[in-house]
């Protein structure tokens, strides 16, 4: 029977299936997207830095979700990072739709991208992240604002759907962390189990919370967010957990693989334990602060156990590298 639900999985998630499923969502956000919103509804800023890379085969699908959002207090600051495809053209026929600011610069990577968008705001109330070949699921923009809002949290963290071809799956790794639902003004002392999400993207941050935190994504590594996530749980006088799906995050089936499907490459493997190494430092220093324990080390364990390992169980020698990692 398993091998019956491999195949029909396999057959729904090919490049054809894809494409199919690209379609139905770029008429399912043509369809929700409003021509003209409200002029009375009184929203807080919120700004959306998109980093863009070569994307031209995903993008509009990426900004139709955000026009989709119908969301009026809306800017966002899409940095093309020397892109060589028609990206950049993709993105100029949104400026009519959206409030859309456009900065290129030499490729120097997601993370130099994500700094420079954050760079160029001038004034906001919340920020978020989206990577250019996923998409927003709908109402996202309003259901992470009225939560914030409703309780004052410094960021909320929302659940994400992961799409191959036709299928749609909740990220399997991060299931624990919305698995008692919504839950309001909440800390990483009080549920540990969010270290399993330390994505940028799924999330709406104060952005008074991120300026005086001065985060800023490191440089020249793969899994850049990992640890500024782990420091923002850390920083958080307190966050929100939505149990509901934000974010349509992409696992592509054709042309390159995205950062987090390349697990191949040792270059990776090494920035990823250079990540958890952070990690776990930032979880020690918490310790001191009274904003971890005991029981925040064990979820790091848990996490790499599950899924770090997992994700590398073919590369030689990756296992005695993760081993280092389970003692503190």
């Amino acid at each position: 029977m398993n091998s019956i639900l491999k195949l029909g999985y396999d057959l729904l998630s090919t490049p054809f299936a894809t494409k199919v499923s690209d379609a139905w969502l770029m008429a399912s956000f043509k369809r929700k997207t409003k021509r003209k919103l409200k002029d009375n509804e009184w929203l807080p800023k919120v700004t959306i830095v998109v980093p863009v890379y070569n994307v031209e085969r995903y993008l509009a699908l990426c900004l139709q979700s955000i026009c989709a959002q119908n969301y009026q207090n809306l800017e966002v600051i899409l940095v093309i990072d020397g892109s060589t495809d028609n990206s950049l053209a993709i993105a100029r026929k949104f400026q009519s739709k959206l409030d859309l600011h456009i900065l290129e610069q030499d490729n120097a990577g997601l993370s130099a991208a994500r700094n420079a968008g954050v760079r160029a705001i001038e004034k906001t109330d919340y920020l978020m992240f989206l990577d250019s070949d996923d998409a927003l699921a709908p109402q996202a923009l309003h259901s992470m604002v009225n939560q914030v809002i409703n309780t004052g949290s410094d960021f909320v963290v929302g659940d994400t759907t992961r799409m191959k071809g036709v299928t749609r799956l909740k990220r399997r790794d991060t299931r624990a962390v919305f698995a008692k639902g919504t839950i309001s003004s909440t800390t990483l002392l009080q549920q540990p189990q969010v270290i399993q999400d330390v994505t940028a993207w799924n999330r709406l941050f104060d952005f008074k919370f991120y300026q005086s935190n001065q985060f800023v994504f490191p440089e020249g590594m793969f899994f850049e967010d990992m640890a500024l996530m782990t420091k923002a749980y850390v920083r958080a006088t307190k966050f929100d957990i939505l149990a509901q799906t934000v974010y349509l995050w992409r696992v592509r089936t054709e042309g390159d693989k995205s950062i987090t499907q390349q697990t191949n490459d040792e270059q990776k493997l090494a920035d990823r334990i250079t990540a958890l190494r952070q990690m776990q430092g930032l979880i020690k220093a918490g310790v001191v602060l009274g904003k971890t324990n005991d029981a925040n080390f064990e979820a790091f364990k848990d996490r790499i156990w599950n899924h770090d390992i997992e994700l590398y169980k073919h590369v030689p020698g990756a296992r005695q590298l993760f081993d280092g990692l389970m003692k503190y």
